[in-house]
This record gives C-alpha cells, sequence and structure tokens, in this order.
C-alpha cells in the first residue's frame, strides 16, 4: 500500500507540475535530440546532454532543484542511477511491465481530467518527452520494488509510531498558536487605552448674521456661564441648556486622554468628571465643555481559533512513510550501480 501511495503521489505531483509550469520548455524537442551529446553509456544505453537537460527542467518543475553545486553533474547522476535501476529490476524479475506504467500513464491522465492521448498531446506541446517520462515512471518502480526486495529495515510503521507523531503535531501546532496569541497579546497597540468622555456644547455667535461685537461675545459668555453652573451630568446637558438661545449640544465623543492638549486635559482633571468647563472661544462660537467621564478601554482577549484540523492519523502515516522511504533512498541511491557497465566518455564526469 505504501509503494502504491508514495508512487501515485509522486506521478500526479511530477505531471501536475509539468502541465502547469512548462510555457518556458518551448524548445524544439527535435533539433536538440540530432545535435545531442552522448556523455555516458550504460550497458549501451547512452545518456545524452539532451537527457540531463530534461532532467534538470523537471528539477525546475517539482521544485526540487538541488540548492547548490553543479546542476549538470548531479542530473547526469540521477540519470544513472535511474538506468542501473531499471536494469537491475529487470534482471530481478521486479521490472514494471508495460502494462504497469500504462495504467499509471491512465490514472495520471484521468487526474488531469483528459485520457492517455490528450496526456500524450499536452506533454508533447510542452517540450516533454513521453518516452522520459515512461522511463521516469519504470524508474520509481524499480527504485521501490528494489528497496522493498532489499530487506531493508525501519520501512514499517505502526500504530503508536502514528499515534505518538499524531500528539507530536498536535503539541506542535497548539504550542504555535499559543506563541502567535501571546504575539498579538504583547503588540503595544493593545495596551489599555484611558479615555476622556466629552460633550460640546456650542453657543455660535453669528445667528443673526451680523458683526461678531464685544457686546455678544460677552452676552454670549454669560449664558454658557449659566449653561456650567446649571450642568449636573451628561445626561441632563438638554435640561441644563433649556430657555438659552441657539445653543447645540453634540453628542459625547471619547478622546485618548494621552493625545489631549496638556493644558485642556489639566482644565479637566480640576473640575473632575461630571462638570464642566467655559466659556471656551470656538472660530464662530463659544463652547462649554461638559466633562462626562472617564473609562479605560482593554482590549479583548485574543481567543484560540476554534475548529482547528489537526492532521489525521491517516496522514500523519503518509508523512511517516514518506519520510522513512526518503532517508532509505538517500541511503542506497547508487547501490545498483555495480550490476552495470557504466563508460563515462569524459573521464572527469566520473569524479
Amino acid at each position: 500500500m505504501f509503494e502504491q501511495r508514495s508512487q501515485l503521489r509522486l506521478g500526479s505531483l511530477v505531471l501536475a507540475l509539468f502541465l502547469a509550469a512548462a510555457s518556458t520548455l518551448h524548445f524544439a524537442a527535435s533539433a536538440q535530440a540530432e545535435t545531442a551529446q552522448v556523455l555516458v553509456t550504460i550497458n549501451d544505453l547512452p545518456i545524452t546532454t539532451f537527457d540531463v537537460q530534461q532532467r534538470i527542467s523537471l528539477w525546475k518543475l517539482v521544485g526540487s532543484k538541488p540548492a547548490s553545486g553543479d546542476l549538470k553533474k548531479k542530473a547526469l547522476d540521477e540519470l544513472i542511477d535511474d538506468v542501473a535501476e531499471i536494469e537491475e529490476a529487470k534482471r530481478r524479475g521486479l521490472a514494471a511491465s508495460e502494462d504497469e506504467i500504462n495504467k499509471r500513464m491512465e490514472g495520471i491522465a484521468k487526474s488531469l481530467k483528459t485520457d492517455t492521448g490528450g496526456l500524450k498531446s499536452k506533454l508533447k506541446s510542452q517540450g516533454v518527452s513521453v518516452v522520459a517520462m515512461r522511463q521516469y515512471i519504470s524508474a520509481q518502480f524499480a527504485f521501490h520494488r528494489l528497496v522493498r526486495a532489499s530487506g531493508e529495515k525501519g520501512l514499517t510503521v505502526t500504530d503508536a509510531d502514528v499515534k505518538k507523531r499524531t500528539a507530536e503535531f498536535k503539541a506542535e501546532m497548539d504550542a504555535n498558536i499559543k506563541r502567535q496569541i501571546a504575539k498579538i497579546e504583547s503588540d503595544p497597540r493593545r495596551k489599555p487605552v484611558t479615555v476622556y468622555q466629552i460633550m460640546e456644547i456650542n453657543f455660535p455667535l453669528d445667528a443673526g448674521g451680523g458683526e461678531i461685537t464685544p457686546q455678544i461675545i460677552q452676552s454670549r459668555a454669560i449664558e454658557v456661564n449659566q449653561f456650567v453652573r446649571r450642568f449636573k451630568g451628561c445626561e441632563s446637558a438638554r435640561e441644563a441648556a433649556s430657555g438659552i438661545f441657539n445653543v447645540k449640544v453634540s453628542k459625547m465623543i471619547e478622546a485618548d486622554s494621552a493625545k489631549i492638549p496638556p493644558q485642556l486635559k489639566a482644565a479637566l482633571d480640576s473640575v473632575k468628571a461630571g462638570n464642566a468647563i467655559g466659556p471656551v472661544r470656538g472660530e464662530k462660537a463659544l463652547q462649554a465643555l461638559a466633562f462626562c467621564g472617564i473609562r479605560k478601554v482593554v482590549p479583548p482577549k485574543v481567543k484560540r481559533p476554534e475548529n482547528i484540523k489537526y492532521p489525521n492519523e491517516e496522514q500523519v502515516r503518509g508523512i511517516i512513510e514518506q519520510e522513512r522511504f526518503s532517508a532509505i533512498q538517500n541511503k542506497m541511491r547508487g547501490t545498483w550501480r555495480k550490476g552495470v557497465l557504466i563508460e563515462f566518455r569524459d573521464p572527469s564526469l566520473n569524479q
């Protein structure tokens, strides 16, 4: 089951990425094949510069390009291993049959919502050799079967392994969530803010549309003082303004205490909440400022997200299987070269 799952997953991923991103691969394959240089022969099977370029393009598409080193040398090494593994699998009777490869191609085509003919057309139109793709699939079959046949230990994943790793994943996710919540909570922008609740009461000076004289200002100042004396709290602001001509009572606003001009804040603090100050000169009005109260704005606690989706045991099993097989793959890569005759046309390539 692991072999089928790993092969199908890798095969589908490679082809999906091949068809999604290969707009840069529109080169003339036939022209390159004619000018390709043979680099290595393995049991008289040639590996050419064209094959190497195809493997480098494959790496780019599947996101497995080596981080450093000579790409052409690394691609050649991988191609040599592929051919050696296929030859060893043939010798042991473990090679994939044409029918198996065809079925794999059909499965890939189906996952891409086409048939085998459509798949081949798409590959050809994007400069990807169908023959090279079939060889790639054959090499995957060969490697998996050779590893299984080698008796290499460490591949079996037990239920206990799965449960332990599932618990580890859950603990790691929970720790990450906790760290993220702590980071958000520590943001300086989330510190509690003290706000002053203020209401503006405007006494316009130009109601008649005439000149604003000192007498008008004096008269309105008396009315502001009258309002201030009557004021017993913001809920009674309109009552305190009753009987005074042309008074506009605004809605209460909340101002960050840290941003209130120091002189105004000191004046508000001197009368305390529930009182008013004035008169204050505005552009075209006198004002009384009603000090309604003070409150501290505390941001709500950051809640842990609900319905967190942890990896299920089937997903975790697949992850462990892939990890273990990848480790064995790295360990055993090149094991089967000794069973084939490798001839380098350029000796420097074997260094």
